[in-house]
């Protein structure tokens, strides 16, 4: 059996990323949460209002809502200790051509938290969860354009001015 020397280095404490530190335990968060049902219920109420939402919403326009979902699910499962699936890019691959300010950041974070009171979540479960996402903001959130690269060669860099 081989193994790659990449998984390997992803293990390590020196290599984790911020968003998998200071959250207890884990598995037994993943689970005290209600696992995958409660995740996926969440992000249908989180991605309702981000989708409506008159400024960020422009950020998912020709957006599969379905698909976000289903990544932001199973991201967050590895990062709250669940089965790690998710085969994507992490927070700051995903939004490095996104020009997120600190305001949209806010903004953004205050509709997580609305998501999890609305589907219910213990309030100290949601605190855990609301740091893990605090845990993300330096990978996301940016001062000025120039700070953003397309994920590619020719993308665009995505700016959404404040209506």
């Amino acid at each position: 059996m081989t193994t790659d020397r990449r998984d390997a280095e992803r293990e390590t404490p020196e290599r984790r990323s911020p968003e998998r530190k200071n959250l207890g335990d884990p598995e037994n968060y993943f689970e005290e949460l209600g696992g995958r049902e409660c995740l996926e219920r969440v992000h249908t109420i989180f991605y309702d209002k981000l989708f409506a939402h008159p400024w960020l919403g422009k950020f998912f326009e020709g957006k599969k809502r379905w698909l976000l979902e289903e990544q932001q699910t199973e991201f967050l499962m590895g990062v709250f200790g669940g089965p790690r699936i998710y085969g994507g890019r992490g927070p700051l691959e995903a939004h490095k051509h996104m020009f997120v300010t600190e305001e949209i950041f806010a903004i953004r974070h205050e509709i997580l938290k609305e998501s999890l009171d609305q589907a219910k979540v213990p309030e100290h479960l949601q605190e855990r969860w609301l740091k893990a996402d605090n845990s993300m903001r330096r990978a996301v959130v940016k001062e000025t354009t120039d700070q953003c690269r397309g994920r590619y060669n020719n993308e665009a860099i995505l700016v959404i001015p404040k209506p």
